[in-house]
């Protein structure tokens, strides 16, 4: 059958007409609560049209795929192959490839129809925004006005709370080290610190929360939030003394063991009260 055999006002436009197209794009414009209440029966007509071509693409998407005659072509050889195994005629049953070829042009045309429908409804609605994107831009930048305003009170809320938690933090640790023997002056400050008083590495927000809580457990602090009535426990510390110069040093039993037992050890170091760090 060829374009001249369908008596219908539209088969010149079919003759020279592309393929169908695979895909019909559309303008991607704002939620229609955005948008001015005069283009909203332009959006719905677009969209029903659309709707329309997909509903048309999904139904006969094998007919209107490049490999459709191979297809139809064999499920007419597996129905042939069936009928001749259940005892029947092959040539007397229906001929899927024979109603696809039948069908193939209609749809086609439909589909090409359906397509031009979409691009023209298409091309209004963003036309009639077009002419109104000028009208927009007021109500557009209140609204950014009201975001950066918000963003800046975060912004102010976020760094408060942030300084709050470095002050906690560095408050909790302050009473940890009085716990044992060491006596650092208080200093309130807001910048977050580790358990071992050194930058934390991840960035603010939860992960530097995180940082901070897990290294106070490192330090030895077992009730972190004092939660559970547990008394701070601090290693005890030792003296260690360079008998030459009589200067001395408190160091964690362990770190005093490393430096005294070090073989660089050529400042004639010892440890005075050596009880905690010979045990165990």
């Amino acid at each position: 059958m060829s374009y001249e055999d369908l008596n219908v006002p539209a088969a010149s436009q079919l003759q020279n007409a592309p393929a169908a197209p695979e895909y019909v794009d559309t303008t991607q414009l704002p939620p229609a609560e955005m948008l001015p209440g005069s283009l909203l029966p332009l959006l719905e007509t677009r969209d029903a049209a659309y709707e329309r071509w997909v509903d048309h693409q999904g139904e006969y998407s094998l007919l209107l795929s490049d490999g459709w005659e191979k297809s139809y072509e064999t499920r007419d050889m597996v129905a042939a192959a069936e009928a001749v195994v259940n005892g029947q005629d092959p040539l007397k049953i229906p001929s899927e490839l024979a109603e696809a070829r039948d069908l193939r042009p209609r749809v086609i045309g439909a589909a090409r129809a359906l397509a031009r429908d979409v691009i023209a409804k298409d091309r209004a609605l963003a036309a009639a925004f077009k002419r109104q994107v000028r009208d927009l831009v007021p109500d557009a930048g209140q609204g950014l006005k009201e975001a950066a305003e918000a963003y800046q009170e975060a912004e102010r809320a976020f760094h408060a709370a942030r300084s709050r938690f470095g002050a906690a933090a560095n408050y909790r640790r302050f009473l940890f080290k009085w716990a044992g023997v060491e006596r650092p002056d208080f200093n309130l400050g807001g910048m977050p610190l580790r358990g071992d008083g050194l930058n934390v590495i991840a960035a603010p927000g939860s992960m530097e929360i995180r940082e901070v809580i897990d290294s106070f457990k490192d330090v030895g602090m077992t009730d972190v939030f004092g939660e559970e009535g547990t008394p701070d426990t601090t290693p005890t510390l030792v003296t260690v003394r360079n008998t030459k110069t009589g200067m001395e040093l408190q160091l964690s039993p362990d770190q005093a063991r490393a430096v005294v037992g070090s073989s660089n050890n050529s400042l004639d170091l010892v440890i005075l009260d050596d009880s905690d760090a010979d045990a165990s």
